[in-house]
C-alpha cells in the first residue's frame, strides 16, 4: 500500500509536466506568430529596400532599386559638381570633384548593398537585423572615388602651401631664425575628409563644402622661447595687431614677405632700425607681387601693395615700447586701404623717400618679431624686462575736410550706367600723442601732426 507522500510526489510531478508543456505550445504559438510576421514583413519589403535605410543623407526605405537610383543619381550629380574649400589657416583652394579630382560614384553597388541589408546570413541573423533596424535607422555609406593622378596632383600644390620642415631656433650676428614647427599632410586622412563631407553636403543648404586639411605637427628640439630664455630676452615689452580679413592674396602674399625681412631683428641698445634697409625697394625683382598702393592720393595697381601694413603694424608697437621714433611718414589719403589702423598711427613707406627709421632708446637689448597669425598682423618687441611705465597712444584735434563733387557731362559715355564714376573720399587733420604713466606721475610727447587728403567725388550728369 502506497503512503501519502507517494501520491503527493505524483501529484507534482504531473503538474510540473503540464506546466512544461504549456509553456512548450506557448514557445511554439510565438515562434509560429513572429515566424508569421517575418513573412509577412518579408513579402511586404519583397523587391524593396526595408524601412528605415538611408544613403546620402535621403531615406530610401521602401524603394525598389529603380526608384532608389531614381532618388540618389540627381543627388550624386549634384555632389560631383559641387565646390568644395580645402583650406588650411590662412590658405584656402576651391575644387570640384568631377573636374578636379576625376571622382565618381558607384551607384550600382550602392544600391545593391542597401538592398542586401537584413538580407545576408541565416535565418536568425537576418531576424536580429531586421529587429535592429526597427530600432535605429541603418546608414549605407557610399565612397567617392577618386583619380589617383588627380588627387596626388592635389596634394601636391597642398604640399607647396602648406608642408613645411622643423626648424630650431637660431641665434645669427643680429636677428633670431624663429623656430618653425613641421607640418606635414596626412594624404589618406584628407581622402576620408573630402568624402565625409561631400556626404554630409548632400542634405546641406550651403552651396560650398569645408574641409580642413588634416596635418601632423612635428615640433622643434630648440623653440623660440626656449631660446629666448636662454638669452634672457623673454619679456613681452610691447605687441600690436592689425587684421588681415578681406585682403586680396598678392596682399597677403607681400606682407607675409616683408614680415619675414623684418622678423627677428635684435636691437643693442642705441641701435637705428632701417625699415627700408631690411625691406629693400619690394619691387617685382624683389620677388614682390602687383596689389593696391597709394600714390599720390589716389588707389593704383603697383608692387609691394601690403607692405605698409607692415612698417604700420611695427611703428605702433615701437609706440607702446616707448622707442624714439626718428622718421615716419603718414599716408597721403586715409580710407579703405588703410582703415587697419586708427588715424595718425599709419606709417607709409617709399624706398628712397619714405622710411620708417626709430632708435632703441632703452637700456637693454631687444628682439622684434613680425608674424602673421589667424588673419592678423602681430608685431612683438621683447626685451630683458617689461618696462616700468604704461604707454597708450592717443589722437587729438581731429577735423575732417569735405570732399568736392566734380560733375562730368555725359557726352561720349552713354555706356556707362552708374552715375559716380570715383567714390569721394574725406580728408582728416589729426595730432597724436603718447602718454608716459609711471610711479612719478604722467607726462604726454607729441608725436605726429598728420594731414590726410581729401579725394572728389566724380559724377556724370546729362
Amino acid at each position: 500500500m502506497y503512503s501519502q507522500n507517494y501520491y503527493r510526489r505524483r501529484q507534482t510531478k504531473n503538474n510540473k509536466a503540464g506546466i512544461y508543456k504549456n509553456i512548450f505550445t506557448a514557445f511554439l504559438l510565438l515562434v509560429l506568430i513572429f515566424f508569421l510576421i517575418f513573412s509577412v514583413d518579408y513579402l511586404i519589403h519583397r523587391g524593396k529596400n526595408y524601412s528605415n535605410v538611408f544613403a546620402l543623407e535621403h531615406n530610401i526605405g521602401k524603394l525598389n532599386k529603380t526608384q532608389t537610383e531614381n532618388a540618389l543619381s540627381p543627388i550624386v550629380e549634384e555632389l560631383l559638381h559641387r565646390s568644395i574649400q580645402i583650406k588650411h589657416d590662412d590658405y584656402a583652394i576651391t575644387i570640384v570633384p568631377r573636374e578636379d579630382l576625376g571622382a565618381s560614384i558607384d551607384l550600382d553597388k550602392l544600391i545593391d548593398k542597401a538592398y542586401a541589408i537584413c538580407r545576408q546570413g541565416s535565418v536568425w541573423q537576418r531576424i536580429a537585423d531586421r529587429i535592429s533596424l526597427i530600432r535605429r535607422a541603418k546608414i549605407v555609406t557610399p565612397y567617392f572615388d577618386f583619380n589617383n593622378s588627380d588627387y596626388d596632383d592635389l596634394i601636391n600644390i597642398l604640399k607647396t602651401e602648406i608642408e613645411q620642415p622643423t626648424r630650431d631656433a637660431e641665434l645669427k650676428v643680429d636677428r633670431i631664425i624663429p623656430s618653425q614647427i613641421g607640418i606635414e599632410i596626412q594624404k589618406q586622412e584628407l581622402y576620408e575628409e573630402i568624402n565625409r563631407n561631400l556626404i554630409h553636403a548632400a542634405n546641406a543648404d550651403t552651396a560650398d563644402v569645408v574641409v580642413e586639411v588634416p596635418v601632423k605637427h612635428e615640433y622643434p628640439e630648440i623653440s623660440t622661447d626656449k631660446l629666448l630664455a636662454q638669452l634672457g630676452i623673454n619679456q613681452e615689452i610691447s605687441s600690436f595687431k592689425t587684421s588681415l580679413q578681406g585682403k586680396e592674396s598678392n596682399t597677403l602674399f607681400n606682407i607675409k614677405k616683408a614680415s619675414d625681412d623684418i622678423n627677428g631683428i635684435i636691437l643693442k641698445p642705441g641701435d637705428n632700425f632701417l625699415f627700408n634697409q631690411l625691406v629693400g625697394p619690394a619691387e617685382k625683382e624683389d620677388g614682390y607681387k602687383e596689389s593696391t598702393i597709394i600714390v599720390n592720393g589716389q588707389y593704383t595697381n603697383g608692387y609691394g601693395g601690403g607692405v605698409c601694413q607692415v612698417s604700420t603694424t611695427l611703428y605702433n608697437a615701437v609706440l607702446l615700447a616707448n622707442l624714439q621714433i626718428i622718421e615716419r611718414y603718414n599716408h597721403s589719403i586715409y580710407g579703405e586701404a588703410t582703415n587697419y589702423v586708427p588715424l595718425g598711427r599709419d606709417a607709409a613707406i617709399f624706398y628712397g623717400f619714405k622710411d620708417l627709421r626709430f632708435k632703441n632708446s632703452l637700456d637693454q637689448t631687444i628682439v622684434i618679431f613680425s608674424e602673421t597669425k589667424e588673419d592678423n598682423l602681430i608685431t612683438t618687441v621683447y626685451g630683458e624686462k617689461v618696462l616700468d611705465k604704461e604707454i597708450t597712444i592717443i589722437t587729438r584735434d581731429e577735423e575732417i575736410h569735405d570732399f568736392d563733387i566734380i560733375e562730368i557731362k555725359r557726352q561720349n559715355m552713354e555706356y556707362i550706367k552708374d552715375r559716380v564714376l570715383q567714390e569721394g573720399i574725406p580728408g582728416y587733420t589729426v595730432k597724436t600723442y603718447r602718454v608716459i604713466a609711471d610711479s612719478r606721475g604722467e607726462s604726454m610727447e607729441f608725436i605726429s601732426n598728420d594731414k590726410y587728403l581729401s579725394v572728389p567725388m566724380k559724377v556724370i550728369v546729362d
